[in-house]
């Protein structure tokens, strides 16, 4: 391919190279809308979700810790500390509670997916590799 052949038929290359997108692009949204592909979306959002609820109920030990050490030198430190640290550990258990929530909803959603989408003799398998040993 020279610059020559690139002037006379210019059309023919762009229109080669939009082909070749569209075609990509229909390639891709078929395989994510196909059984496949959304049993990957959905267990790479519970996995995100799972990884939230890690996070969260990391930060509500870690406050729940801070305020177990204010309390235990509570004579020596400032109503105003305690309170806060009190708040702060009530918010974070607040978080992790709604992150738990979520986790949930994944699961289900993840678990509708593969009773709806996937014949019945694959749904053990399919269960037990994406929730573990579980057995429900």
């Amino acid at each position: 391919m020279n610059l020559e052949f690139l002037t006379r038929h210019w059309a023919l290359v762009l229109a080669g190279i939009l082909a070749a997108v569209i075609t990509l692009f229909v390639v891709f949204r078929v395989w994510s809308d196909s059984a496949g592909g959304q049993l990957r979306a959905m267990h790479n959002a519970l996995l995100r979700r799972r990884h939230e609820l890690s996070r969260h109920q990391k930060v509500a030990d870690k406050a729940e810790k801070k305020l177990a050490k204010l309390r235990a030198q509570a004579d020596s430190v400032k109503p105003r500390h305690l309170q806060e640290a009190a708040e702060a550990l009530e918010d974070a258990a607040a978080l992790a509670k709604i992150a738990d929530d979520q986790v949930m909803i994944a699961e289900t959603r993840l678990r509708e997916l593969i009773l709806e989408e996937f014949p019945q003799n694959q749904h053990t398998a399919l269960r037990a590799r994406y929730f573990g040993d579980e057995g429900r």
